[in-house]
């Protein structure tokens, strides 16, 4: 096996899953071994401590009745031990042999029971303190042994428990047996297990890992085969699917690349907009100083003696133009920032149009304009009334300013995607193509020319835009052969 190849095994999961199972075959002898072994030394000492604690349990019967008895003799029986019983120290008051137990027999009208102590061959003697021991003994006739624990107490009573070393010895063979089988039991699963895993996922994943591995070098034409495991399967059709997906985001990618080149050159071209709107703000401002000044001066020197009403004219014109300039620059800059909180209310859509309409009654006059509105009146939209007005008053004004030949303007209303579309149509010349994407620009205007006269900014539509974004809302415009129909959107009340 080569050095590469063996890596890549050391790092596949058939070698971390066949350390796995050797690792646990290892466990599992080092742990029979040394139950084998010490099994019995730790049962026994489990013993000792549960002779030690019954002593301290059997020392609370110091009154040898009956009910004593009775708990003496089932202690030994729920312990498997003997138990005598010394008071003094070398008369034997307690036995399991008789089940009986006198005090001090003389004077009492009762048969005296002889009771006769274990006589066993001591093998082992072992003092834990000078009051404790403990003993390993036999019995002479039999092969019987026995671990034997004795203690004095401050009453001069000695207490002798025996437990059988055969009984403790079968218990952890028992223990042993159980140990031994829950292993093998949990070995011959995971040998199963590995052997499925083996035989039925092991080729698949490494069948997956080459798919995966295409997909990771951006080569998308491998797929994975299907499988007989569900699990398996889903995982092959969700790489599948995963890699048509990368597929299709990496080709969108490149198209998207191509369109934000496009973008770069389009944000040069805004660039250029802006230096536009600035040389543009500068001359709007500039104008109406330099004529407010010209003016002031000529006053100032006398310049217009008899004229002076005609220039205060002239100077107030001006100045107002300059202070509409500097609103819808405010409010434009307030728009854009995002500062204007809306403030929703409920209103028909008809009265509000009607109302505008008939406010603005003799500009259309002036003008020769028709204006006409064709409305449900049972629309009620859910809208700012301060921010309806200025984007219905912009888009007034602009009809006004573009209307020619039949010179109408029309105001309709519909319901689309979910809102009241409101539309205004006026007859006139349609925005040339090149004009359209750039018209909710501030200070961009269609036509080129800066009619002082009319006193348009360019800002207007711009304030729209802004107006209809504060509420998440749609704007736009469509050409006709016969004029141009701008839009907008407002809520349905609910």
């Amino acid at each position: 096996m080569k050095r590469k190849d063996f890596r890549h095994f050391q790092s596949s999961v058939r070698f971390r899953t066949l350390t796995s199972i050797l690792s646990m075959i290892l466990i599992v002898v080092i742990l029979t071994l040394v139950e084998l072994y010490f099994l019995d030394d730790a049962y026994l000492f489990l013993e000792k401590k549960n002779l030690v604690a019954l002593s301290e349990e059997i020392a609370g019967y110091t009154q040898m009745d009956d009910n004593a008895k009775k708990a003496l003799s089932d202690i030994e029986s729920k312990n498997s031990v003997y138990i005598e019983i010394y008071h003094p120290r070398s008369t034997l008051i307690y036995t399991s042999e008789t089940n009986d137990a006198v005090f001090d027999p003389v004077g009492r009208n009762q048969r005296e029971t002889e009771m006769k102590p274990r006589i066993m061959k001591i093998l082992t003697h072992e003092e834990t303190d000078e009051w404790s021991f403990f003993e390993t003994r036999r019995e002479y006739y039999t092969t019987a042994s026995y671990i034997v624990y004795g203690t004095t107490l401050e009453t001069d009573t000695s207490i002798v428990i025996y437990a059988s070393i055969d009984t403790i010895n079968a218990s952890a063979r028992s223990a042993f047996w159980v140990f031994f089988l829950a292993e093998i039991s949990l070995l011959a699963i995971v040998l199963i297990v590995f052997i499925i895993h083996f035989f039925t996922v092991s080729r698949p994943i490494d069948q997956i890992s080459q798919v995966t591995k295409g997909i990771a070098q951006m080569d998308f034409n491998q797929v994975c085969p299907s499988y007989r495991i569900t699990e398996l399967n889903e995982l092959s059709e969700h790489i599948n699917s995963l890699s048509a997906s990368l597929d299709l985001a990496l080709r969108t990618l490149k198209r998207r690349n191509a369109q934000l080149e496009d973008d770069i050159e389009k944000e040069k071209e805004i660039m250029e907009s802006r230096k536009e709107f600035i040389a543009s703000a500068s001359h709007e401002l500039k104008t109406p100083l330099a004529v407010i000044q010209g003016y002031a001066e000529g006053l100032k020197y006398g310049i217009y003696k008899n004229k002076e009403e005609a220039c205060y004219d002239v100077i107030l014109e001006e100045a107002q133009k300059m202070n509409a300039l500097v609103l819808e620059l405010l409010e434009t800059s307030r728009m854009t920032a995002g500062a204007w909180q809306p403030r929703y209310e409920s209103m028909s859509l008809k009265e509000k149009v009607d109302t505008t309409l008939e406010q603005m009654k003799t500009i259309f006059i002036k003008n020769g304009i028709t204006a006409s509105a064709d409305i449900d009146p049972s629309f009620v939209c859910y809208s700012d009334p301060t921010l309806f007005d200025r984007v219905f008053s912009h888009y007034i004004s602009n009809a006004i300013s573009h209307c020619a030949f039949e010179k109408k303007i029309i105001v309709s209303a519909k319901m689309v995607e979910g809102c009241y579309r409101v539309s205004v149509f006026n007859t006139g010349t349609p925005i040339a193509q090149e004009d359209l994407e750039h018209i909710w620009t501030s200070f961009y205007r269609a036509d080129k020319a800066r009619s002082r006269k009319e006193g348009r900014f360019g800002l207007g539509l711009s304030i729209v835009h802004s107006a209809q974004e504060q509420q998440g809302l749609k704007c736009g415009v469509i050409n006709h052969d016969n004029g141009v129909e701008f839009w907008f959107d407002q809520h349905i009340k609910e």
